[in-house]
């Protein structure tokens, strides 16, 4: 089976998350009272439940789409309402099926996690499936379905910890479109260390630092054509890279590595 599926008496703790957390307890509390209902369980809260929620119902041993979310519909591109689970072209159609038997048969709810069968972009979907009994042989899968991206987290471990010195900035711009500064928006450990920077970088200009302040090349070379850029840029103690981006600009610093220093001999004649 190609979906990691837990089975157990909590969410497990990787896998949490507010939403999860809230129809999770929901779920058990209205099973326990006997008020378990699809409307109850989803019903407007703080959470946009049914966005994120499809409804399933058993149909021998198959499962039909009755309810498909508009987060759903727009992570997936489509609304399988009215459609059977064993028509879908999903490669993981049939391992779905195998865990929503289950829970119908058992009463008892799970959790799932798996990457996109079509795609490689790093991004994980997470459900938790919710069984509704409405009547004595037909059981209403309620999946709720969260997708995942680390992405972000990884991205900026990445940057913070790269042997590379960089600053990235988004431009300030004068009345003709010129850029003269940049708030600066990142900045890793590398950066901080050379800059001798220890502060936050909220609501500062690049010229707030002390190495930048008098260098106004931003406007004449971020906006010109690569060609352009002849002469390397330069600022007390490093190198500077331009990197340009759609709206930002990043600038990778590097020392600049000091002239060699000539040792003088002296020739004492002997003798």
């Amino acid at each position: 089976m190609a979906l990691e599926v837990f089975s157990g008496s909590s969410i497990p703790r990787e896998l949490t998350t507010a939403a999860m957390e809230f129809l999770w307890a929901k779920w058990k509390t209205l099973h326990a009272t006997g008020d378990l209902t699809s409307q109850r369980l989803t019903e407007e809260s703080s959470y946009p439940l049914r966005d994120h929620c499809v409804f399933m119902m058993s149909v021998g041993d198959d499962f039909a789409y009755t309810y498909v979310g508009q987060a759903i519909q727009k992570a997936t591109g489509r609304n399988l309402s009215g459609t059977l689970l064993s028509a879908s072209d999903n490669p993981l159609s049939r391992d779905y099926a195998s865990v929503y038997r289950q829970v119908a048969s058992r009463m008892q709810p799970v959790c799932m996690r798996y990457t996109s069968p079509r795609k490689q972009n790093g991004q994980i979907w997470q459900r938790l499936v919710l069984p509704v009994r409405i009547a004595e042989n037909s059981v209403l899968i309620v999946i709720y379905s969260e997708l995942i991206s680390h992405h972000m987290e990884v991205y900026d471990h990445l940057f913070r910890t790269a042997p590379d010195a960089m600053v990235i900035a988004c431009p300030i711009n004068n009345d003709v479109g010129h850029t003269t500064d940049g708030w600066v928006l990142m900045m890793n450990d590398s950066a901080r260390e050379l800059l001798g920077f220890t502060g936050s970088i909220g609501n500062m200009r690049l010229s707030g630092l002390q190495q930048f302040a008098s260098i106004d090349f931003w406007g004449r070379l971020y906006d010109a054509p690569k060609s352009v850029i002849t002469a390397p840029l330069t600022a007390a103690g490093f190198d500077i890279e331009l990197m340009r981006f759609p709206h930002v600009f990043g600038l990778k610093l590097r020392p600049r590595a000091l002239a060699p220093v000539r040792e003088t001999v002296s020739l004492v004649p002997t003798g």
